[in-house]
């Protein structure tokens, strides 16, 4: 049969690393493209232990009820307190749903921002994630180079002086995906301020800044929010489980309501038992600890890469050093095709996701390459960069 899409689901891109997933489900492939966190951080043991209790209790039938939009209290007050404390974020007027991952807000937000044809600044490169949801949504989406430390702010204010209908401004401010760079507080400061002068808001997305075990904290752009301009898009993914698909946003009360009507028109509500459990977890356990143990394991392997990459690559590539996160940037020298490397990488046993994916408008070359270290082993790590290195030194022609 001849389907006939929707223009938007026509137009939303393709390819281009959007089968991560399956790229890395065959066991005999080193996974260095999946954005997983290590399955060795899940609290399994700790998980099932109150999911057992919470089935043996006498309001348990009300955890498979319908629940409320915003999510489970409990788990909101928990996270609410969290973000105020430790991040300075959560002014009166905000406030804060849970969410079926930080994609998941993403998409609300943009569905109720966005009419066909508004702009979105976005960093180059960025999350394909993000990008495919913007496209589907009708924006037009400019990138913004990337730097070290965050946006390059002169590029930025010119798009925000030469762009029409910019309805916001999106960025990962910690340890983005792909690069792993982290926008400097100084650079935090000068957006923020740009979006007030242009009058545009900002989507901050920011699912790895739990994950950092070097370099100095940097608090959120959303705790320098002070008229409702920053909407926050955080994930429990990282630190609890993705399989659970459980995130949270938090902005003003009047953006939080009106996404809570949106999302009536889809799913409602985050699964309800999964919430009690994550609730419970974060009650009875240190979650402090628990993210000291994830960004141990990371860092080791972090830095295991980075070893075999500065051992093995050819003169001419350069690597991101990370303080966090899951992600490191290898970038090819200019001229060179990351989308070749990633399919020769492929015919040899190695995932990685070509630079192609990330870049804001599609059809444009990137020579660059994500690199996951989370997922795979030690030995995976050694052998896929050694094979990855030949690879590239074939694309290089070296």
């Amino acid at each position: 049969m001849d389907y006939r899409f929707s223009k938007p689901f026509a137009s939303m891109p393709q390819g281009g690393g959007g089968d991560v997933l399956k790229m890395t489900a065959d066991p005999a492939t080193t996974p260095f493209a999946a954005g997983n966190p290590s399955a060795e951080t899940f609290p399994l043991k700790e998980l099932r232990a109150i999911a057992d209790e919470l089935f043996q209790r006498e309001d348990a039938p009300a955890l498979f009820q319908y629940g409320q939009t915003e999510g489970y209290d409990p788990l909101r007050d928990f996270l609410r307190q969290r973000m105020a404390q430790k991040h300075g974020t959560g002014r009166p007027e905000d406030e804060l749903m849970i969410t079926g991952g930080g994609q998941q807000a993403i998409d609300l937000f943009t569905r109720m921002m966005i009419d066909p044809g508004d702009v979105i600044l976005a960093e180059d490169p960025t999350f394909m994630g993000a990008l495919k949801t913007f496209a589907f949504d009708g924006a037009r989406v400019v990138g913004v180079p990337m730097e070290p430390d965050g946006m390059d702010l002169n590029a930025l204010e010119d798009q925000l002086r030469q762009q029409k209908n910019v309805k916001f401004i999106y960025v990962i401010t910690t340890f983005q995906n792909p690069t792993g760079y982290t926008t400097s507080m100084e650079k935090r400061r000068e957006i923020y301020a740009l979006a007030q002068r242009y009058d545009v808001m900002i989507l901050e997305d920011n699912p790895y800044f739990e994950l950092r075990y070097s370099g100095e904290y940097v608090p959120p752009l959303k705790s320098l929010d002070e008229d409702g301009r920053v909407f926050f898009a955080g994930s429990l993914s990282k630190i609890l489980s993705p399989g659970v698909r459980m995130g949270y946003a938090q902005a003003n009360r009047q953006l939080i309501e009106r996404m809570a009507q949106s999302r009536m028109a889809s799913d409602i509500h985050c699964n309800l038992f999964f919430q009690a459990v994550a609730a419970e977890y974060f009650n009875r356990f240190d979650l402090d600890a628990h993210i000291a143990a994830c960004c141990q394991l990371y860092r080791s392997k972090r830095d295991l890469m980075l070893e075999e990459l500065a051992a093995h690559m050819p003169d001419g590539v350069a690597f991101s050093r990370p303080d966090g996160g899951l992600f490191i940037w290898l970038a090819l020298p200019q001229g060179s095709n990351s989308d070749q490397l990633a399919a020769l990488a492929a015919q040899n046993g190695v995932a990685v996701v070509p630079g192609s994916a990330f870049v804001p408008g599609g059809c444009r070359e990137n020579p660059g390459v994500r690199l996951n270290y989370s997922t795979p082993t030690e030995e995976q790590i050694r052998r896929g960069v050694a094979i990855l290195a030949q690879c590239t030194r074939q694309v290089m022609g070296k």
